[in-house]
C-alpha cells in the first residue's frame, strides 16, 4: 500500500503545472543575489498547486537558448543594464539585437506569449518604457533584492491570469452542484437514461459527468453564446488576448459555419470576392448565401501526387489590379497537405487597394505559437479575418471553431446578427468549454508541445530516409512540383507528414486495410500516390513509433497483401470555371437533375467536387463544357468520391434548356 501511495504522489507531482522564472543578468554577484532572494521567497506563497523554479542566465545568448528550448519558462526577468556580448551571439541572432530593447523583441520572436519583466534604475524607468514594447512590468532593481515577494507575487498573479478558464471553471462548478433541474434538456441530468431498462447502457458508457454537464441556456450565470455575456464573454476575451486580435468568437458547429458567418457579414449581393478555387466548400456556399460574385483563382494541381498548391502571387496581384471593385480576398492559409502561403505578401497587396483579407486557417491553428510557423501565420501577417478549426489539430471537441477579427472597420452589430442566424440557441456547452481550455493549453504550453513534435518529426524523417520505397515529401519535392513554390516563398508544415507511397506494389485499399485492421492506425487522407499523416497536439511519441513500425513493414514488403501496380488516376489539369450568372441565381433557381453526360451547355446549379484532389470541378452559375464532362469520364472508372453527383446525375438550371456554347 505504501508503494502504491508513493507512486500516486509521484504521478501527481509530474502533472503539476510548471512555472519556471528565467533571470537575465550579466553581473555574477547581482545575478546570485536576485536568484537567492526570489528563490527564498517561494515558500512564502502557499502554492502547492504549481511547480515553481528559478533559472539563471549570465548572458543574452544563454538566455535565448533557454527560451528556445525550455518550454516550462513562463516568465523572464531581464536586467536592463545587461551587456550584449557580440561574440556570444549566434549568427542567426546577429543583426537582430542592437540594444536591450531588441533583446525583448528577440525573446518575443521565439515565444510571443512569454511575459518579460524589466529590472532597472528607478530614475530610468520611464525612459526604458519609452524605448521598448512588450514589457509586462518594470521593477526597481534594489526593491527586488529587499522585497522579492513584490515581483514574485506579480509574476504568479500574471501566471494565474494567463492560465484561467472562466467558462470551464464556472461550468464545472455548476455541474458538480447537482442542482434539481426543471429546465431543458429533457433527460434531467441523465435521469431518463439511468432509469430506463432500454437505454441505460448509453448512460453507463459515457458516465455521469457527461449527462450532468449537458446543460441548457437556462443557466444564466454561464452566459449567452449569442450575446457574449458573463463567463462565455470573458473566455472569448481571453482567446482574443492569446491570439493577439481585436475580437474572438466561439462557434460550436464547425469552421464551415464560421466561414459562412464571415462571408455573409462582409459581402452583399453582387459584390466581387477574389477566392481560391480550392477553398473549402463552406466558402463556396457562403458566397452563394451572400449572393456575391466570386472571381476564382486557379488551383495549382500536381496530378502525379494528387495534391495542390495555393494560387500564385502573380495571379493574385493581377486579379487585384483587374478588379478594383473587389471587396474581399479569401484564401486557404494552409492546405490539407500542409503547403503554406506567404500571407503577409497577400495582405500588403490587398490592403494597398482597400481589399479585406479573410484566411481560412482551419488546419493551422497553432501557427502563432512557434517561430518555425509564425511567418506563415495569418494573424501575424495582419489578415482581417481568420478562422481556426480548433478540433482539427489542437485540443478541442469536434465542431469547435474560433473566429478571429482584426479588421479596424469591423461592423460588430451586423456581425452579431449574422452570427445569431447561424448559431444555435441551444449550443453544446462541452464544446464551449473545450474552446476555453484549448486556449489555455496554447497559451501555457503550446510552444513546448510544438517543440517536442518538431523534434519527433525530425527523428522520424531521419529514420524513414533509410527506406527503399517509402519517403517523406519535403520542400525540395514541392519546388519540383510547383514552379511558384520558391518564387512565392511558399512553405510546408512539417507536422503534416506527406508520405510518397508510389513505389509500393500494393493498392491503396490494401495499404489502408493493413494500417487500420492489422496495425490499428487510422490515416487522415490517401491519394493514389500519397498518405497524409497529421501530427497534432495529441501526437505522442509512442504513436510515431507505431507508425514507423507499420511503414517499415510496408517498405520491406514483409506484409501479406495483394500486389497491384498503381498508376496516376488524375488528369493533368482541371478545366477552368466560366461563370455566366451569379452563383446564387443558379443555386436558388428552379432546377432539375440530369445525367452528367448530357449536361454540356447547361448552367450548373450545385457544387460538384471530386475527391481527390478536392478541388471543385463545377460551381453554381458555371457553364458546363465538354472539358468538364471529359474530366468526370477520366475519373469515372476509379474508386473516387464525387460529391454533387446523385445516382449519376447533377443539378442544372431548369430554365436554361438551350445550348449556350
Amino acid at each position: 500500500m505504501l508503494a502504491a501511495n508513493t507512486l500516486r504522489v509521484k504521478l501527481n507531482l509530474v502533472m503539476l503545472p510548471k512555472l519556471s522564472i528565467l533571470i537575465i543578468e550579466d553581473a555574477p554577484d547581482l545575478l546570485e543575489q536576485i536568484h537567492t532572494s526570489i528563490t527564498d521567497s517561494i515558500d512564502h506563497f502557499d502554492r502547492s498547486d504549481i511547480d515553481l523554479t528559478v533559472l539563471q542566465a549570465s548572458n543574452v545568448s544563454e538566455a535565448l537558448q533557454l527560451v528556445n528550448t525550455d518550454g516550462d519558462i513562463q516568465a523572464v526577468i531581464f536586467s536592463w543594464d545587461t551587456t550584449v556580448n557580440w561574440e556570444e551571439i549566434t549568427p542567426d541572432q546577429q543583426g537582430k539585437i542592437a540594444n536591450n530593447s531588441a533583446v525583448i523583441d528577440a525573446i518575443k520572436a521565439i515565444r510571443i506569449e512569454l511575459p518579460v519583466y524589466v529590472l532597472g534604475d528607478a530614475i530610468k524607468g520611464l525612459e526604458i518604457i519609452d524605448q521598448t514594447s512588450g514589457v509586462e512590468a518594470f521593477f526597481y532593481r534594489n526593491d527586488i533584492i529587499t522585497d522579492p515577494e513584490s515581483i514574485l507575487g506579480y509574476i504568479i498573479n500574471d501566471f494565474d491570469d494567463r492560465s484561467e478558464t472562466p467558462f470551464w471553471t464556472a461550468y464545472k462548478d455548476y455541474a458538480v452542484e447537482a442542482n434539481d433541474s426543471w429546465h431543458t434538456p429533457g433527460h434531467s441530468g441523465g435521469a431518463s437514461f439511468r432509469h430506463s431498462p432500454f437505454i441505460s447502457d448509453f448512460y453507463r458508457f459515457f458516465g455521469r459527468n457527461v449527462f450532468v454537464s449537458d446543460l441548457s441556456v437556462s443557466v444564466d450565470s454561464l452566459g449567452s453564446l449569442s450575446d457574449s455575456t458573463h463567463a462565455i464573454g470573458k473566455s472569448q476575451e481571453n482567446v482574443a488576448n492569446t491570439f493577439h486580435v481585436r475580437h474572438s468568437y466561439f462557434v460550436t458547429n464547425g469552421s464551415s459555419t464560421s466561414n459562412k458567418i464571415i462571408l455573409q457579414t462582409l459581402l452583399r449581393e453582387g459584390d466581387e470576392v477574389i477566392v481560391d478555387r480550392n477553398c473549402h466548400k463552406s466558402v463556396h456556399y457562403g458566397i452563394v448565401q451572400a449572393r456575391a460574385m466570386p472571381l476564382y483563382l486557379d488551383s495549382k494541381l500536381n496530378a502525379e501526387y494528387g495534391i495542390f498548391a495555393p494560387p500564385s502571387l502573380a495571379q493574385i496581384k493581377s486579379m487585384l489590379e483587374q478588379h478594383s471593385n473587389a471587396k474581399l480576398i479569401v484564401l486557404t492559409g494552409c492546405t490539407y497537405d500542409g503547403i503554406l502561403t506567404d500571407i503577409k505578401q497577400v495582405v500588403d497587396m490587398a490592403h494597398a487597394r482597400g481589399v479585406k483579407v479573410f484566411i481560412d486557417e482551419a488546419w493551422f491553428a497553432y501557427s502563432l505559437f512557434h517561430p518555425d510557423f509564425r511567418h506563415y501565420s495569418a494573424i501575424a501577417a495582419g489578415a482581417d479575418y481568420v478562422t481556426h478549426s480548433a478540433h482539427k489539430v489542437v485540443s478541442a471537441f469536434s465542431q469547435a471553431s474560433y473566429i478571429h477579427v482584426n479588421d479596424p472597420d469591423f461592423d460588430k452589430d451586423f456581425f452579431k446578427e449574422v452570427y445569431s442566424i447561424h448559431t444555435s440557441t441551444s449550443p453544446k456547452y462541452q464544446i464551449i468549454a473545450s474552446l476555453d481550455v484549448c486556449r489555455k493549453q496554447l497559451e501555457m504550453e503550446g510552444f513546448k508541445i510544438l517543440n517536442e513534435l518538431l523534434d519527433n518529426v525530425n527523428q522520424l524523417k531521419q529514420q524513414v530516409s533509410q527506406f527503399k520505397r517509402i519517403r517523406i515529401l519535403n520542400p525540395a519535392d514541392f519546388k519540383k512540383m510547383f514552379t511558384h513554390f520558391e518564387t512565392d516563398n511558399l512553405g510546408h508544415d512539417p507536422l503534416k507528414i506527406l508520405l510518397d507511397i508510389s513505389a509500393l506494389d500494393y493498392s491503396n485499399q490494401e495499404i489502408h486495410r493493413f494500417l487500420m485492421n492489422e496495425v490499428g492506425l487510422e490515416i487522415e487522407k490517401f491519394t493514389h500516390s500519397t498518405i497524409l499523416v497529421l501530427l497534432t497536439l495529441g501526437g505522442m511519441r509512442s504513436k510515431i513509433v507505431r507508425l514507423y513500425n507499420a511503414l517499415k513493414k510496408l517498405d520491406s514488403g514483409s506484409v501479406s497483401l495483394n500486389k497491384s501496380k498503381r498508376k496516376s488516376v488524375l488528369p493533368a489539369a482541371i478545366p477552368p470555371i466560366n461563370l455566366v450568372t451569379l452563383p446564387s441565381d443558379a443555386f436558388f433557381s428552379q432546377r432539375e437533375s440530369i445525367a452528367w453526360q448530357d449536361s454540356v451547355g447547361r448552367i450548373a446549379a450545385g457544387l460538384v467536387t471530386p475527391y481527390p484532389p478536392g478541388i471543385p470541378l463545377l460551381v453554381p452559375g458555371q457553364l458546363i463544357e465538354q472539358d468538364h464532362i471529359d474530366y468526370i469520364k477520366a475519373l469515372s472508372s476509379q474508386k473516387l468520391t464525387i460529391q454533387g453527383l446523385y445516382d449519376g446525375e447533377l443539378y442544372v438550371q431548369k430554365d436554361n434548356g438551350k445550348d449556350t456554347r
